[in-house]
């Protein structure tokens, strides 16, 4: 009976470990007003906390990157293409005084979080970037500034270890379905760091990709930048979960052969 005792101690103690394991980026060295460069070419992947951020770089005719990066580039005025590494609102990271991932997808490559194992991923915080917002705001380039009836939504789908998708869920970067003339822009797009619930995903994920869609189209393509910035990405192993099960198995069957010897004694 003690040895069943001490098994349910230990499930109670793996339950309340099994906590999320997050990739805040804060310990990612990017000098002052940053951003992550490597400027090699070709596939540039890179890790945080054990999660693993695609990035791809081509420099056939200059640079031209795609993926995910992180920075702590800290632009909310500078509209255009140069100020793609920073996030809009204030600036900063959650934490405000860290690192944040901004995504970016290109033509040929979808920004991608891969796990090391299944994982039920709780979510992240998204925002725009200075880049996208300021194209919304009061348009750019190709980019026609929003009104009503615009939108630009971020869409994360998840993937299982076999490449079979267990759902997505969108998230509206901006939604100016009620907007009129007048109001302000602002108010009907995200300039603030919000969270975004993927627990819906399920157990079972294995890697995460994102997709960026808008109102504002051309012969090219999508005219809003498709760009999104990214912090606190929470997730929490499966094996966690696994191993409860098992030590549920051993504390049922100790307690049977403690009954079972308590018949043999009567």
């Amino acid at each position: 009976m003690k040895t069943c005792i001490a098994l349910f101690a230990l499930l109670g103690m793996f339950a309340s470990n099994a906590v999320a394991t997050v990739a805040s980026f804060d310990d990612k060295n990017t000098g002052t007003n940053g951003y992550h460069k490597p400027g090699t070419g070709g596939s540039n992947a890179w890790t945080d906390n054990g999660m693993t951020f695609s990035m791809e770089e081509d420099l056939t005719y200059g640079y031209y990157w795609q993926g995910l990066t992180y920075s702590d580039v800290n632009d909310t005025t500078t509209a255009g293409f140069g100020n793609q590494y920073a996030v809009y609102g204030d600036g900063l990271d959650r934490s405000d005084s860290g690192v944040y991932a901004v995504g970016y997808k290109g033509f040929s490559a979808t920004p991608t979080v891969s796990f090391a194992s299944a994982q039920t991923v709780n979510g992240f915080y998204a925002n725009n970037t200075t880049y996208a917002a300021l194209a919304i705001l009061n348009g750019n380039g190709p980019a026609t500034a929003f009104t009503t009836g615009d939108w630009f939504t971020l869409t994360i789908e998840g993937f299982d270890s076999g490449s079979t998708s267990q759902g997505t869920v969108d998230f509206s970067l901006a939604d100016f379905a009620s907007y009129s003339d007048g109001d302000n822009k602002e108010d009907f797009m995200v300039t603030d760091w919000t969270f975004v619930d993927l627990s819906g995903l399920g157990e079972n994920v294995s890697s995460i990709q994102f997709s960026l869609s808008s109102s504002d189209n051309g012969d090219w393509g999508m005219n809003t930048p498709s760009y999104f910035a990214m912090d606190d990405l929470q997730a929490v192993p499966e094996p966690a979960s696994a191993l409860l099960g098992i030590l549920g198995g051993l504390s049922i069957f100790v307690y049977r052969r403690a009954k079972t010897k308590q018949t043999d004694v009567a």
